[in-house]
């Protein structure tokens, strides 16, 4: 079983309708632990934390404020429930950046969405791991932050890092690998799942090093141009090429990570330049002349 992973974005859409029903992020409970932490910060804590422009801290306070008013959904009734059902929205149709108008859910037919639901996992720093139809609202909060010193931070976390522990490799690999039962800082336990690493690195470290060694995990890295004979990759770029290799898998239901060698939109394989290391590999796509 492939399970592909990628970064959310910064910009949300709210009440995005889609004909896959709604369901429940699998981590809302400790969603509802991070947001009685961040309702307890003010604004400058806030503006801190999410590293905002004073001119983006209005909007972004508007969308906690909404949070406060609804709560986050933590059962199936909670889908159906005025107002908070407003402001919901699948997740992979609630973020609006590059790498999703280039994955582009919206036009996919229903097969091709089926696909992203039993395959694609969306890291994100507000609710962990996500489905692509979880139902999510918008919310500000990048993995990276650094957590203000504070009781309400579980464990005395001062990362998301430490915050999410290895809830989001259990769950990149639930219904697919028998997790350990220990404590938080247990790895996830091999099975058959196979990781396709789409994620930035900054999103990829909340997963990849909590998975157990012999998970295999293929990353894929798309470079513009050489240097010093490494690829230059260009944020822009590479969040829209993996927004279209997300959608490339989806079409033509892709159920093995050998598939992706024949990637070839707007890339091509470079095998010169591509490694790996037991199951851990690097896939290197250069850009097509």
């Amino acid at each position: 079983m492939l399970r592909v992973i990628v970064s959310p974005a910064k910009k949300m859409l709210a009440g995005v309708e889609s004909s896959f029903p709604l369901t429940v992020p699998a981590l809302a409970g400790r969603t509802r632990k991070l947001l009685d932490g961040l309702l307890g910060m003010t604004a400058a804590e806030l503006q801190a934390l999410w590293r905002v422009s004073d001119r983006l801290l209005g909007p972004c306070l508007d969308d906690l404020a909404r949070l406060r008013e609804t709560g986050v959904p933590s059962c199936a009734d909670d889908l159906a429930r005025p107002p908070l059902v407003a402001s919901l929205s699948p997740a992979v149709l609630a973020y609006s950046g590059i790498q999703y108008q280039a994955m582009a859910p919206a036009v996919m037919d229903e097969r091709s969405l089926a696909w992203l639901a039993d395959h694609l996992r969306i890291m994100s720093g507000f609710h962990g791991c996500l489905r692509p139809f979880d139902a999510v609202a918008p919310y500000r909060l990048e993995m990276g932050a650094r957590l203000p010193a504070g009781s309400c931070w579980p464990g005395g976390a001062r990362d998301l890092y430490g915050f999410w522990g290895d809830a989001i490799a259990r769950e990149v690999c639930a219904g697919e690998a028998p997790c350990d039962a220990g404590g938080a800082a247990a790895a996830v336990a091999a099975g058959p799942v196979h990781v396709v690493n789409l994620a930035s690195v900054e999103y990829a470290k909340a997963a990849l090093p909590r998975l157990s060694p012999d998970v295999p995990i293929t990353t894929c890295i798309f470079g513009e141009e050489l240097r010093d004979g490494r690829p230059v990759q260009r944020s822009t770029a590479s969040k829209a090429a993996r927004g279209s290799m997300v959608r490339w898998m989806a079409e033509r239901g892709a159920s093995d990570a050998a598939e992706l060698e024949v990637f070839d939109i707007g890339y091509r394989l470079a095998p010169e330049l591509c490694h790996e290391d037991g199951p851990r590999r690097t896939l290197v796509f250069m850009r097509a002349s």
